[in-house]
Order: C-alpha cells, then structure tokens, then sequence
C-alpha cells in the first residue's frame, strides 16, 4: 500500500491545486449555463428512455420497426407493425398520420438492426482502444 501513497498524495496536490485555480470560473459558468445544462441532459436521458420503450414495443409485434420523427421540436419514436404505425413514444397529441405525414419511412429500424449496428459500434470501440495501447497511447 506505501507504494500507492505518494501517487495518491500528488493527485489530491493536483486536484487543489486546479479547484483553486479555476474553481470560480467552474462556479460562474455554472450559475450562467448550469439550469441549461441540466434541462438538456434530463431531455437526453428521456430520449434514450423513450427509444428504449419503443424498440421493446417493436421487437414485441410482428415486423415490427421504429421510426425516428421530430414532431413539434421533441424527438418522438413511432412504432411500425408492418407498414401500419401502432405507437409513438412518447405520447403524440396528434393522431400518428399526422405525426409521420412528411417523414421519410425508408429510414425506419428493426430491433435486429439496432441490435447488430451496436455489436458492429462496440467492436470497433474496442478495436480502437486496442490499437491505441499498441501504439504506445494508452
């Protein structure tokens, strides 16, 4: 454990050393932009979360798929069963029709393709750290 000590120590050095130095600019810029930023993460993590509902819903009806559509400013799922929209996530005011009226439905996604997009994205995530250690990066 000794040999952990000094390592431990120069970090807690650097970390006052920088919330000293720039701790009031962080603060600042917090209370300028700090109500925005937590608007814009909370209406991220509701995005993933309605997707999420949306590809479960799809993947539980037959041929299902799941089309993305800006509806109004908000990112809104709608849920195909075959060619017939059966759901949006979150929940449209307007009837579905409407919702996908101007959107283009070739770009609709199955659950299978989401799943194989993301195996393909999380290869080459780890192909990637892979060849940065080789290369002496990380």
């Amino acid at each position: 454990m000794g040999w952990l000590m000094p390592t431990a120590k120069k970090a807690a050095g650097y970390g006052a050393k920088y919330g000293a130095k720039y701790g009031p600019h962080a603060v600042v810029a917090w209370n300028i932009a700090g109500d925005h930023v937590q608007a814009a993460a909370r209406a991220k993590a509701s995005e993933i979360a309605e997707r999420r509902k949306a590809f479960d819903e799809a993947d539980s009806v037959v041929d299902g798929s799941v089309l993305r559509v800006v509806d109004g400013g908000t990112v809104t799922f709608v849920v195909f069963s075959g060619e017939e929209p059966v759901a949006s996530y979150p929940g449209s005011a307007k009837p579905l029709g409407e919702v996908i009226a101007h959107a283009d439905l070739t770009k609709r996604v199955t659950p299978a393709e989401r799943r194989e997009r993301r195996v393909v994205q999380r290869a080459r995530r780890v192909a990637g750290r892979r060849r940065g250690r080789q290369a002496g990066l990380g």
